[in-house]
């Protein structure tokens, strides 16, 4: 039996109704706190053990690393370890979309340069390829069945491989998941890969279950239009309050009509188990309904952590606030060692880890055990030249010199612009003041502390003043910040 039957016993009326629901087509939204990761948990598991002649995998995603973890433990810790054995899964939305493209390939629907089947994807080209911002990318295409490489005219500049380059390694079978994104999308314009990948459905995957669903794009929903088509069971969990992904082409309207056109069965989770006062469940209907509103004042010390809209608003406002995250805005490597730098102190101060610390070690291409090793003294060193006020340009060189002994991508970049802003800022808080971590309300979403302190803008200000509206990206944002907290959320001052 697993491990956790017993646990359906605790759950809400509102909870279990959706947990259980027989219906083919399921919406459950969500609201802050209301229990939408125990619910995903034991609907997977209840697909998962009520079948067991059904041989079709039963497959959860969501759409980043940390969100899919938290879903495969808390699914591990409720079901136990053999609820996630092959085929079974719980992976990243990017994940099943190489498993699709794979699928392709293998079938011979799709044609990838020089004939491979099988890819190497990589999160970005950063590490193997040279990169150089420009505003013409090279990009992929599928002509006639055939995957192409062209090329783009950008409104802004980004930075990205040659074409030649990039048409190289492409056909040596190395793409990244944007690339991934962009066959696919080619590939769905015919029918016969939309027909193949409703017949892999049909084939593979008997229940679908698909977390924060209004942060998907149009691509997104035209892979759930193909589930729909071949899954048993396709559940769709999200809260259209709560969508922030935008930048990547999310529509959550869209995602909204999809759902209610294609005949969902909806079930809404609207009792949070977060509030831990009645100020803070009011706070949240009141959001909820679009009322005005206005936060107490407060500081940094009265908060478990402060939240904005971007780091650089984090940066500037209270020294004893530590944003997790630095963009010094002069290069890349320059970037990925104020990271590592960051991290040592979020580590030391906050026993937290840097927001960007992977990126930061794809960037560098370097293992992370290297920094508990060949790193290390050289960051402590920097960290204590700062500390005696040394000036941050002989804090960098000495860092860099150390550092270009041990990493190749430091040694390329030596004389490179100095980030010495981003050095000063964090000399300015390695006082003996205790530090309060700093996020974004991006990164908040799916967490929660017991006391909250936001640094509201002035549109972010207006805009409580005027009721958010759920159509507003900012709003969203701000929305998500605002429901982070047990017992407190406060204007930070």
């Amino acid at each position: 039996m697993p491990s956790g039957s017993n646990g359906i016993r605790t759950l809400t009326p509102q909870q279990l109704t959706a947990c259980d629901s027989p219906q083919p087509r399921v919406y459950v939204e969500a609201a802050p706190g209301s229990g939408k990761t125990t619910v995903s948990a034991l609907r997977f598991g209840l697909h998962r053990f009520t079948a067991p002649t059904d041989r079709r995998a039963v497959v959860a995603v969501s759409f980043t690393r940390s969100a899919t973890e938290e879903l495969r433990t808390r699914v591990i810790r409720q079901w136990g370890p053999s609820s996630v054995t092959w085929p079974h899964r719980i992976v990243t939305l990017d994940t099943l979309l190489c498993d699709l493209l794979f699928h392709l390939l293998h079938y011979g629907v799709l044609h990838w340069p020089g004939g491979h089947t099988e890819l190497e994807v990589l999160d970005t080209w950063r590490t193997t390829l040279p990169t150089k911002s420009g505003r013409i990318r090279p990009v992929l295409q599928v002509d006639k069945g055939q995957v192409v490489v062209r090329t783009v005219n950008e409104s802004q500049s980004t930075s990205h491989p040659s074409a030649t380059d990039f048409k190289r390694a492409v056909s040596d079978g190395r793409c990244t998941h944007d690339n991934v994104r962009e066959a696919l999308q080619g590939a769905l314009t015919g029918n016969s890969a939309r027909q193949a990948l409703i017949s892999y459905f049909e084939c593979n995957v008997r229940s679908l279950t698909v977390d924060e669903v209004f942060d998907a794009n149009d691509l997104d929903r035209d892979v759930f239009s193909l589930a729909l088509s071949g899954c048993s069971f396709l559940t769709l969990v999200g809260d259209p309050w709560q969508a922030l992904y935008q930048f990547r082409g999310a529509r959550p309207a869209a995602m909204k009509e999809y759902i209610s056109e294609s005949g969902f069965t909806p079930h809404h989770l609207d009792e949070s188990f977060r509030w831990g006062n009645d100020r803070q469940a009011w706070l949240m209907r009141r959001l909820r309904r679009r009322m005005p509103m206005t936060l107490p004042p407060g500081s940094a010390h009265d908060a478990d952590v402060v939240l904005a809209h971007r780091w650089k608003t984090l940066w500037g406002s209270d020294p004893r606030v530590l944003p997790l995250a630095i963009k010094p805005g002069v290069g890349q490597v320059q970037e990925a060692i104020c990271t590592l730098l960051l991290n040592e102190i979020t580590q030391n101060a906050l026993g937290q880890q840097a927001v960007f610390l992977h990126d930061a070690l794809v960037t560098l291409n370097i293992e992370k055990e290297a920094l508990a090793t060949t790193l290390h003294p050289y960051l402590q060193t920097a960290i204590t030249h700062l500390k005696s006020a040394i000036p941050p340009s002989l804090v960098w060189q000495t860092l860099i010199d150390g550092l270009a002994h041990c990493v190749p991508a430091v040694a390329a970049q030596q004389h490179g612009r100095k980030p010495l802003r981003a050095l000063a800022l964090l000399q300015l808080r390695l006082g003996d003041a205790e530090l309060v971590p700093g996020l974004t309300c991006h990164q908040s979403k799916g967490r929660e502390w017991n006391k909250v302190a936001i640094k509201l803008s002035e549109a972010d200000a207006s805009a409580l003043a005027l009721g958010l509206d759920p159509a507003q990206a900012d709003h969203r944002a701000l929305y998500v910040a605002l429901t982070r907290a047990r017992f407190g959320t406060l204007a930070l001052t």
